[in-house]
């Protein structure tokens, strides 16, 4: 009744299947009830929140005591938002929140940077960038973004053009922004990083880490700050060369 067709959602029943569902794929945002099966849940939960700081968390559960003691428990690792059933959970409301909280504060960094060539496309292709950034998976092609952005191929390299915002090294450095959030987090893998992204194999992955930034997977984990790595990667894509869209759309 929230999402609509605008947005996928997959459930998980229990923190196995949660845990094996955040290792093969890369959602936006997680809704969490930690007071179902009757609280059991709460201490993975807790854990879970731990692990994966730079993903945001809404809890959507019921007010009663035990829920709000839970609610307070997890509000102390960094979950700030909860939604109440039957009080303010608003189909329209609660999509508005679901889609205003950031996925990662990284994406918001790198669209600040990107703001002024951003304003010189459409609205409607300037929002698809913005899900891009956001959520990589939404496009990990060029007809991809332009069905995002409602257009065709050749249209969107005509209004990206002029703007220097070359589209396939655009959803390059989405993923590559992406990944340095995953490599940041405790026990990462490059295999499983690559695999959530989309990558058929790690090694192009730590070749294009290499090559937009000069630094190998292993070396991102606290070597880098995540201004100069959102530096380094709006410095290789404002700088890359334009491909020719006829080439590109016969491709």
């Amino acid at each position: 009744m929230v999402l609509g067709n605008a947005h996928s959602l997959s459930a998980a029943t229990d923190p196995a299947e949660l845990y094996a569902m955040l290792a093969a794929e890369d959602p936006d945002i997680l809704v969490l009830d930690p007071a179902a099966r009757e609280g059991l849940m709460a201490d993975s939960l807790e854990a879970l929140v731990t692990r994966h700081p730079g993903l945001p968390v809404i809890i959507y559960t019921t007010l009663t005591p035990q829920a709000m003691r839970l609610v307070v428990r997890l509000a102390r690792v960094g979950v700030q938002h909860v939604v109440l059933n039957r009080f303010d959970d608003e189909p329209r409301r609660f999509l508005d929140l679901i889609e205003r909280v950031p996925a990662h504060p990284m994406s918001e960094l790198l669209l600040e940077q990107l703001a002024e060539p951003m304003r010189q496309v459409p609205v409607v292709l300037a929002r698809a960038i913005e899900q891009l950034i956001r959520s990589p998976s939404r496009a990990t092609s060029v007809p991809e973004l332009a069905a995002l952005a409602g257009m065709t191929s050749r249209t969107l390299y005509r209004y990206m053009g002029p703007a220097r915002l070359p589209p396939r090294e655009l959803i390059i450095c989405a993923r590559l922004l992406r990944a340095y959030t995953f490599l940041n987090s405790p026990d990462s893998r490059l295999k499983e990083v690559s695999v959530k992204l989309g990558y058929a194999d790690p090694t192009r992955l730590s070749e294009q880490l290499r090559e937009w930034t000069g630094l190998a997977p292993k070396d991102l984990r606290h070597a880098v700050e995540p201004a100069e790595f959102v530096r380094r990667l709006v410095e290789r894509l404002l700088h890359a060369e334009l491909e020719d869209e006829e080439a590109a759309d016969a491709g």
